[in-house]
Order: C-alpha cells, then sequence, then structure tokens
C-alpha cells in the first residue's frame, strides 16, 4: 500500500509538470483557430499568428477554453489549454501574497486584495499560493498556481 501511494505522489507532481510546460496563454491554436486567454475566454485569430484584440468571448458555464475543435468543452473532461488562472490575484489563505502569473507575485499584508508592491521568482521557480514560501522549485499535488505567463 506505502509503495502504491509513493507512484500516485510521483504521477500527481510529474502531472502538475506537465500542466507548467503545457499551458499557453493567449497563443493562436492551430486547432480550432483561436487563443485562450484564460481558463474560460478566448479570442478569435482568423488564420493569423496573433489573436484578433477586437472581441473576447466567454465559454458558458462549466466549460473550459480548450485546444480541442470544439474550442469550450466539460471542464471534467478536458483541462483548459491555458491553465489554471482562477487564482491568480487572489491573496493566498494567510494574506501574505497574491501569485500574478507564474513567475511573479505581489504582497497582501494582510489585505484580501494585492498591493502594488511587486515581486519576480529567481531563475528555475515559480510562485506557488498554497506555500508560505513564495517561489517554489517543484510542485506539489496541492500547488496553486496561476498559469499566467
Amino acid at each position: 500500500m506505502k509503495d502504491y501511494l509513493c507512484v500516485l505522489t510521483v504521477l500527481a507532481v510529474f502531472g502538475w509538470q506537465l500542466q507548467l510546460a503545457n499551458s499557453s496563454c493567449n497563443l493562436c491554436q492551430a486547432s480550432n483557430d483561436v487563443a485562450c486567454i484564460n481558463q474560460t475566454a478566448y479570442r478569435m485569430c482568423f488564420g493569423r499568428e496573433t489573436p484578433s484584440q477586437d472581441q473576447i468571448f466567454n465559454c458558458p458555464d462549466g466549460l473550459v477554453c480548450t485546444d480541442k475543435p470544439q474550442i469550450c468543452f466539460q471542464r471534467s473532461e478536458t483541462p483548459a489549454s491555458c491553465g489554471d488562472t482562477d487564482s491568480c490575484g487572489r491573496c493566498n489563505a494567510n494574506n501574505v501574497f497574491a501569485c500574478t502569473s507564474r513567475t511573479t507575485f505581489a504582497f497582501c499584508f494582510g489585505a484580501t486584495t494585492p498591493t502594488t508592491v511587486n515581486g519576480t521568482c529567481p531563475v528555475g521557480r515559480f510562485c506557488d499560493a498554497s506555500t508560505a514560501d513564495i517561489c517554489v522549485a517543484k510542485p506539489t499535488p496541492n500547488s496553486i498556481i496561476c498559469h499566467l505567463d
């Protein structure tokens, strides 16, 4: 049983690392010609390499923006192609800091909204709102990561 739990933990951490590497926001996707700008919103690309800035579209409730031809898909069946952005700019549980991107953060100083006092993680580290360390080298199954570049 102990070996089974160890394997599950390793797989979960590996999965988080893959999600960190594969999340891409505001990039045109060849599969559906849109650029997801967060978990649920997207812009049209119209065959160009850069998304049109004219209009933002939102997926219906319960659906996320994906790289699938349908654009919006069930959250439970397909991960958002832009990654988790729900936690971006939200102060952590202790109201110490908020991750504003994968590698940047803002201090909250006890408030529920971040201040304009910002910081950047060292190279090779990313912001994790689930830990008091702010910038960490490896994700855990409990990591809270802002998947914005």
